[in-house]
């Protein structure tokens, strides 16, 4: 490898390293943290995710299971044919998502309780 090879890879790392760092002093906040549930755009519920909990929301759709656990939220149970919210990984940080197409529900982690 020649040295302006090295160069230029060690300066896309610390590029890469400068960005990571600056979405999460973005992304950081002493807000407390909320889980809200919508379902075709209209508020369904709102819980703080410090606080464990487990909600099914049902409709003529269908119905899904949330659990907060852990400062995290989930998807454990849909009677939906794909189950991909099911498969999604656990949310926990503002603006992660969890959707549920064939419910048209929407579960988000938002900063406050807004």
């Amino acid at each position: 490898m020649k040295k302006n090879e090295i160069i230029i890879i060690i300066g896309l790392l610390a590029v890469c390293l400068v960005g990571i760092a600056a979405f999460y002093l973005i992304n950081a906040t002493n807000e407390p943290l909320s889980v809200r549930v919508t379902r075709q755009g209209d508020v369904v519920a709102i819980f703080p995710l410090s606080e464990d909990h487990t909600e099914t929301f049902t409709d003529a759709s269908g119905s899904n299971t949330l659990e907060i656990s852990g400062d995290t939220a989930k998807i454990v149970e849909a009677d939906c044919p794909d189950h991909i919210c099911v498969k999604t990984y656990p949310i926990s940080s503002p603006g992660e998502t969890i959707v549920c197409l064939p419910h048209k529900l929407v579960v988000e982690v938002i900063t406050g309780e807004s």
